[in-house]
């Protein structure tokens, strides 16, 4: 043990180092936030047991805090500017899991802030641009932020900041992150990707997020393209013999009715959703397969456009009929499919960063503020 002395004197170093802390924290103007943070971590390494700890503390994980901030948002900004890249969103990611580990707390407004931007950059470079392959990394992240935002609450402290960051933000990620598993299992299991697609179109945000998303129902046209060339595979193989027997008439049957109720007027959503800038490549390719399969069913070129104006409102009615000519006798002569999961990628690349006016509303924040206790009171000597 200490001699009464010896703990004196570790007193008066304590007590005058404190004093010079305090100074530099609180007293002289302007503080200069860097010596004031070498000297909080001195402080905390050698006199843990000063009354100022937690106020050290403070100041320490407040600079902590906003250093990884200012990184995540900088690596952010960096990801959405061309040309996007798979080590630009590594980067992002870095930062973020740096910030969410300084923030754990997922009720806090930054940390559902970063997670909610990774997932939805993620599902841009994965999904809609096809530059990320690492689908497991994104998987995680969008999960992740679905689970944080459904159970999000606001708390009187953090009611402000919520409402402005993560309110706008929440409709984003739940569509996205919907839109990004229905990709993800386009190939190996339809149905589940079919259901995880129409949780997106249900988000029904006032500005068309989930909705009014054409590369949503590009993507359920490619599982329709898949069962209509699956359905008319046996067609295909027959005789001309074949083709005319009962069997061939009810395959033709079969095929017209998944044109008619699911493929066209998919293509149709897509029409009347894909009207934005950066959408037009999208707009082509399925006003190219409208139109041939259109042609097939009504040989009416007429009336497409007002068929298409039938979504705008819209888009996720019922399918509306077709105005089908009669059926001929039997035979099939509809184009072949053209599309498909390998080609839905969205030309370019290249999105605004979610959370922008034009993408939601969401206002990106500037300064992730900490929990540093008030301003101590000097200690009387």
């Amino acid at each position: 043990m200490l001699s009464p002395s010896t703990a004196s004197a570790q007193d008066e170093k304590m007590a005058e180092f404190e004093r010079t802390w305090y100074a530099t924290c609180y007293t002289e103007k302007p503080i200069n936030e860097e010596k004031c943070y070498q000297q909080s971590k001195e402080l905390l390494a050698k006199y843990p047991g000063s009354t100022f700890a937690k106020h050290a503390t403070g100041i320490i994980k407040d600079k902590d805090l906003n250093a990884a901030w200012q990184k995540f948002r900088a690596a952010l900004d960096t990801y959405y500017k061309p040309p996007q890249d798979a080590a630009k969103l590594e980067s992002l990611f870095a930062s973020g899991d740096a910030f969410i580990q300084i923030e754990p707390d997922q009720q806090n407004p930054f940390h559902l802030f970063t997670l909610g931007q990774m997932a939805i950059a993620g599902n841009q470079a994965a999904a809609l641009a096809q530059f990320y392959k690492n689908t497991d990394t994104v998987k995680g992240y969008v999960e992740r932020a679905m689970r944080a935002f459904e159970t999000a609450q606001a708390s009187e402290k953090t009611k402000q900041n919520f409402d402005l960051y993560v309110v706008p933000l929440k409709d984003l990620v739940m569509a996205n992150g919907n839109q990004f598993l229905g990709f993800r299992l386009l190939e190996n299991d339809r149905q589940q990707s079919l259901d995880y697609l129409t949780k997106a179109i249900q988000v029904r945000s006032k500005d068309g997020v989930g909705w009014k998303d054409p590369f949503t129902y590009w993507l359920r046209s490619t599982i329709y393209v898949n069962q209509y060339a699956e359905t008319r595979r046996p067609y295909d193989a027959m005789t001309d013999e074949q083709k005319g027997s009962d069997e061939g008439k009810e395959i033709v049957k079969k095929v017209n009715t998944l044109l008619d109720t699911k493929l066209i007027p998919e293509y149709a959503r897509v029409l009347a959703t894909a009207t934005k800038p950066g959408a037009e490549e999208l707009y082509a390719n399925a006003k190219r397969e409208f139109d041939n399969l259109w042609k097939y069913r009504t040989e009416a070129p007429e009336k497409a456009a007002d068929y298409v104006k039938n979504y705008v409102n819209d888009p996720t009615i019922s399918s509306v009929v077709v105005p089908a000519k009669p059926e001929d006798s039997g035979s099939l002569t509809s184009p072949a499919p053209t599309t498909g999961p390998t080609n839905v990628k969205i030309a370019g690349g290249t999105a605004p960063a979610p959370g922008a006016k034009a993408n939601g509303g969401a206002v990106k924040p500037t300064t992730a503020k900490g929990k540093t206790t008030a301003k101590p009171k000097g200690r009387k000597r």
